[in-house]
C-alpha cells in the first residue's frame, strides 16, 4: 500500500480508508489524510463485501470491511500497531480480476533480461499459464550482449489458487518459493506447515530448488536473537531438505542484519551436520530410483559413491540437468559440477549441494575431461590426496540429456 512516507500508527478499532488508484505513479503519491492509503487494486470497493476480511503487513494487522465508497473500502482495524510503508495487502478468498503481469511487471521483467540475471520470482503465481507468460515474455525480450535470453523461473506459491494447482506449476516452473507470510492469511494458518513440507517434497522430488521464505527469523527485525520457535522453523525446513531458506524483512528493515544471517547459518550447519544422508538416499520413492536412463544413472552414481567411500561426486554437464539431478538425491558428499557454459554455471548455484565449476579449457575426448576435472579438484585444493571421486558424464560429450556413465577415479598427487 501506499500514500505514506513513515510508519502509520494505528489504534485497535481504528478505521483505515483503503483507495484504488493507478498503478503508474503511486509510489510517488502522499495522501493528505492520516487514516487513509492507496492500493493499486482496481476498484477495490467492488472486490469486496461488507464483512470481508482483510489482512495488512502478512497478517499482522486483521481487520473487516464496514464500509464502502467509490474505488475506495473502510476497514476497522482489530489490533494496534505500525503500519510499514508499502505494507502488503490481502484479502483472503478474493480473486483479484487483474491481469498476472502488471505494466510495471512487464517492465521489471524487459529490464532483468536486458542485465542477463539468472533467475526472476514471480509473486502470487495462481497457475501455470502464468508462468508460461512470463516465459513467452522472456523469451522475445532482448539481452544487452545478443545473447538468447535464459533467465530461469521461480513461481511463489502465496495462495490458495496457487496450492490448488502446484503440480501444473511446478512443472512448468524452474523452482518454486514457499512464500509462508502471504500464504498464512489466504490460507488457515495451521494448514501452512503441512503445504510447507508438501511443496518442498514435490519440489526436489522434480529436481527444482525449493526456497523457504518469509517470517523465519522474524524477530530479529528488532532482537539480537530470535526465538527458540522460530530456531526450530528454521531447522526444520532443512530437515525437509529445502533447497535454501531464505530471509527478508530481517535483513531489508532490521536492526541486526549480519548477526541475523550468521544465526541462520549456524542453525543451518548444526542440521546438516546430523542429517541422515543414507538413510534418505535408501528411503528415496520407487519413482525417483527407476525413471529415465538419467535418474537411474545419478541414482546408481550416488549408491556407488556410498558404498566406495567417495568424498565426492563430479558431473559433466552441458544443460545443468545431470547435476540438478543428483542434488534431488541430498549427497552427503559435494557436488562438482563441471561445464563449460557460463550461465549454466551461474543457474547451479542456486541447487542443493552443488558446487559449479567453470571449464575454460576445451576437451574432445572423455579421458581429456576426467584429467581436467581431477587436475582442478586436486589443484584447487578441494578434496585430501587419495579421494575417491565418482564421476557422471554423458557420451556422446558435449550433447545434452545424455547422462549415462559413471566413472570411480582416486585423486593422486600427480594425477593429470
Amino acid at each position: 500500500m501506499y500514500g505514506y512516507s513513515a510508519p502509520l500508527e494505528i489504534a485497535a478499532g481504528g478505521v483505515l480508508a483503503i483507495e484504488s488508484r493507478s498503478a503508474h505513479g503511486i509510489e510517488a503519491l502522499a495522501c493528505p489524510e492520516p487514516m487513509r492509503v492507496y492500493t493499486n487494486l482496481p476498484r477495490i470497493d467492488t472486490l469486496c463485501d461488507l464483512g470481508q476480511r482483510v489482512m495488512l503487513m502478512d497478517g499482522c494487522f486483521a481487520g473487516e470491511v464496514i464500509g464502502r465508497e467509490k474505488n475506495t473500502i473502510l476497514v476497522r482495524i482489530g489490533n494496534p500497531g505500525s503500519l510499514r510503508p508499502k505494507a502488503h495487502l490481502t484479502l483472503p478468498g478474493v480473486d483479484y480480476p487483474i491481469p498476472f503481469l502488471s505494466d510495471k511487471d512487464v517492465r521489471d521483467i524487459l529490464f532483468a533480461v536486458e542485465q542477463e540475471v539468472e533467475y526472476i520470482a514471480l509473486s502470487f503465481v495462481r497457475e501455470a499459464t502464468d508462468i508460461e507468460e512470463v516465459r513467452r515474455l522472456v523469451g522475445r525480450s532482448p539481452t544487452a550482449s545478443g545473447a538468447d535470453p535464459r533467465a530461469l523461473l521461480i513461481a511463489k506459491i502465496e495462495s490458495a489458487k496457487g496450492l490448488a494447482n502446484i503440480e501444473g506449476i511446478v512443472k512448468a516452473a524452474d523452482g518454486i518459493m514457499v512464500a509462508r507470510g502471504d500464504m498464512g492469511v489466504e490460507v488457515s494458518v495451521e494448514t501452512v506447515p503441512l503445504a510447507q513440507k508438501s511443496l518442498i517434497r514435490l519440489g526436489f522430488f522434480s529436481a527444482k530448488p525449493v526456497i523457504t521464505a518469509t517470517q523465519m527469523l522474524e524477530s530479529m527485525i528488532e532482537s539480537p536473537m530470535p526465538t527458540r520457535a522460530e530456531a526450530s522453523d528454521v531447522a526444520n525446513a532443512c530437515f525437509d531438505s529445502t533447497s535454501a531458506v531464505m530471509l527478508s524483512g530481517e535483513t531489508a528493515i532490521g536492526k541486526y542484519p549480519v548477526r541475523t544471517v550468521e544465526t541462520m547459518v549456524r542453525i543451518i550447519t548444526q542440521v546438516e551436520a546430523q542429517f541422515e544422508y543414507e538413510h534418505f538416499h535408501e528411503t528415496l520413492p520407487q519413482d525417483i530410483r527407476s525413471g529415465d536412463l538419467q535418474a537411474i544413472v545419478t541414482y546408481n552414481a550416488l549408491s556407488t559413491a556410498y558404498q566406495c567411500g567417495a568424498q565426492a561426486l563430479a558431473v559433466l554437464t552441458e544443460s545443468g540437468a545431470a547435476a540438478r539431478l543428483l542434488s534431488r538425491l541430498r549427497p552427503r558428499m559435494p557436488i562438482f559440477a563441471f561445464t563449460r557454459d557460463k550461465v549454466v554455471y551461474h543457474q547451479l548455484a542456486m541447487n542443493w549441494g552443488v558446487q559449479p565449476v567453470f571449464l575454460a579449457s576445451d576437451y574432445a575426448r572423455l579421458d581429456e575431461a576426467v584429467s581436467l576435472i581431477m587436475g582442478h579438484l586436486r589443484s584447487g585444493g578441494l578434496l585430501a590426496k587419495a579421494s575417491r571421486v565418482v564421476i557422471v558424464a554423458g557420451l556422446p560429450l558435449a550433447k545434452h540429456g545424455t547422462t549415462n556413465m559413471i566413472r570411480v577415479e582416486t585423486l593422486s598427487k600427480d594425477h593429470d
